[in-house]
């Protein structure tokens, strides 16, 4: 069985929730350790994400039929590298229609793609809603929910159940104005500032080592998930052989 490639797709129902800041720090611990990656960015008006990496991440407009083709063609491409998605709620909706009709899963499957959203959750009750429609939509998609304290103060758990208990919420600590005056400065990188520690750790540190700590924890738990899904194809394969 060929190795896995995943394929992030960070998504938000609503604005201002640090959507394109949690693909950010994803992309960073990709980069930091090594993975071959690509990224797009859906948000042709305002194309945040393609800015802070402009030579690894694409924008792309598929509010038409062509774009849509072009991005779902891309990623079935480069099935060899890590592929991040920022998707934002102007074309949540669409994104998710599009994935659902032209049946990805299956084809993203036969190439050894696993697609992950981590939705970033909230409390409007509509939000909860969705979740739970896309999950009954795209059965075949591993769900991660994401709780940023800084736009919500509290979700209920069983409204964004992950789509394993292995998959634990992952958690976006609040940031204070003396992080959040960092990691806003032009050109600041994640992983950089991780690994200078001229004065001993800091704050930003801290924070920034927690989120990569999850992302970690996340990577784990889906290489077992793919080690048991092996295995158990192998089993499968054997008896087959001897029946």
């Amino acid at each position: 069985m060929p190795q896995q490639s995943q394929l992030y797709i960070v998504a938000a129902r609503h604005p201002r929730v640090g959507k394109t800041l949690l693909t950010r720090l994803l992309i960073e611990f990709l980069r930091f350790n090594g993975r071959p990656l690509v990224g797009y960015d859906l948000d042709p008006r305002e194309p945040s994400l393609a800015g802070c990496f402009p030579s690894l991440v694409w924008p792309i407009d598929i509010a038409d039929t062509r774009g849509q083709m072009a991005l779902f063609d891309r990623i079935l491409a480069d099935q060899w590298r890590t592929t991040v998605i920022d998707l934002g709620q102007g074309l949540f909706d669409q994104f998710f229609k599009v994935m659902a009709e032209i049946g990805f899963e299956d084809e993203a499957r036969r190439r050894s793609i696993q697609p992950i959203i981590l939705f970033i959750t909230d409390s409007a009750p509509f939000t909860a809603q969705t979740y739970a429609g896309l999950r009954g939509r795209l059965e075949q998609t591993i769900f991660v929910p994401v709780h940023n304290e800084a736009a919500s103060f509290m979700i209920i758990g069983q409204d964004f159940p992950p789509s394993s208990p292995k998959y634990e919420i992952i958690r976006m600590p609040r940031l204070s104005p003396i992080v959040r005056g960092v990691i806003d400065r032009p050109g600041f990188s994640f992983s950089t500032y991780k690994g200078t520690q001229p004065g001993g750790p800091t704050e930003v540190h801290s924070w920034i080592g927690k989120i990569f700590a999850e992302f970690r924890e996340l990577e784990l738990q889906l290489l077992l998930g793919e080690l048991e899904s092996s295995l158990r194809g192998g089993g499968k394969a054997q008896m087959q052989q001897t029946g």
